[in-house]
């Protein structure tokens, strides 16, 4: 980037090139820039200030995509603290229409920082909390906006993603549908491929592969054909495909999905990424079903040493891998490190999601199975 004198304008040069290298997947140079971007905005404007504020947010989003996720709550809390009086001040008159878009402006910016830290609460597992964020927003955004909006549309889709979640997923679907309808009407092709990702993953949920892997292939598409194939977001909705594939046993297909998607996220977010570990529980998934047993279990202990250094104790992605891996090692034998397995999974499940929901179910199921064998 050339050198820019004024810091004021350099400022706002850093956070648009953030913004530019965050939509092309390089994560780690965007969040640079928006560091020193933030940083000079603090100086030039202050810290009460709504760029600031602006730039706080997508500081926020890019820790959160490299799993930095207390310094993104902190990041995130900070620029809705600013906006919150700036929202709340006395209305403009309504033959002011420079006042009256800039407070449009400034409640768009107020509830994409919200829409941002209850994506953090989602991604720490803190649901009920996350359900509530997402409900405010969302009453907000229909009440401000009636005739529709992608505030609206990101709003119903991460409420519907904690449903998912939570395991309610006939309380998903609905939401999912209507924030399609959103995008459709606005022309968003990245916010429906999102969405088709999520309707793909829900049947997924519900065993239902053939309905979820058309979905989950479209979504794979579009995004590609904006972002092209080695990008984050690409890997994502490739790994969610490769789920799919696995579910209909077209399982060669879907370890090449999940092979691909891990390169793509070790190149862009690391080795020992979130997102890494994701795609590794995937390969180790399907390389058990294909018999591969080494191969399997290699994969499935990479994954929870990652997730066990990022997450915390409680989350329930954590128990979802040490199920996993207790199966695998059940199946060559090593029970007794299946069983500490699957009652750490239990007890995790348990508090996190409740005694009621599919994967508590699944895994008292699996110790039960386990007990009579043994």
């Amino acid at each position: 980037m050339a050198e820019v004198d004024d810091p004021g304008a350099r400022a706002v040069a850093l956070h648009e090139q953030a913004i530019a290298q965050r939509e092309a997947g390089r994560y780690r140079d965007a969040e640079r820039a928006c560091r020193e971007a933030v940083e000079i905005f603090e100086e030039v404007d202050g810290a009460e200030s709504p760029d600031l504020a602006n730039a706080l947010i997508e500081h926020g989003r890019l820790l959160e995509l490299l799993d930095r996720h207390g310094e993104a709550a902190t990041v995130l809390d900070r620029a809705i603290e600013i906006l919150k009086p700036l929202v709340a001040a006395p209305a403009p008159d309504d033959t002011d229409d420079m006042a009256l878009a800039v407070a449009e402006e400034l409640l768009r910016l107020l509830l994409g920082g919200e829409l941002a830290r209850a994506s953090v609460l989602r991604a720490r597992g803190r649901l009920d909390e996350a359900e509530g964020a997402y409900r405010r927003v969302l009453e907000r955004a229909e009440a401000a906006f009636p005739d529709g909006d992608h505030l609206v549309a990101e709003a119903l889709n991460g409420l519907g993603m904690v449903h998912k979640f939570q395991g309610r997923y006939a309380d998903a679907e609905p939401l999912y549908r209507r924030a399609l309808a959103y995008a459709e009407a606005i022309g968003g092709e990245e916010e429906q491929a999102t969405l088709l990702h999520n309707l793909g993953g829900l049947c997924h949920a519900r065993g239902d592969f053939a309905a979820g892997e058309p979905l989950a292939r479209r979504a794979v598409e579009l995004r590609q054909a904006r972002l092209g194939p080695d990008h984050p977001v690409v890997a994502a909705d490739r790994e969610a495909w490769g789920a799919l594939l696995e579910g209909l046993g077209r399982l060669p297909e879907a370890e090449r999905a999940y092979a691909a998607a891990l390169a793509t996220f070790e190149s862009h977010q690391g080795p020992t990424s979130l997102e890494a570990a994701s795609s590794l529980a995937a390969l180790g998934s399907v390389q058990h079903a294909q018999g591969r047993l080494d191969d399997a279990l290699a994969c499935h202990r990479r994954a929870l040493a990652i997730r066990e250094a990022l997450l915390p104790a409680q989350h329930f992605d954590l128990a979802l891998t040490m199920n996993n891996l207790a199966m695998l090692l059940d199946e060559r034998g090593e029970t007794d490190e299946a069983r500490t397995l699957l009652e750490r999974a239990l007890a995790i499940f348990t508090i996190s999601l409740g005694p009621a929901h599919p994967h508590t179910r699944s895994v008292a199921k699996n110790i039960a199975a386990l007990s009579r064998r043994n």
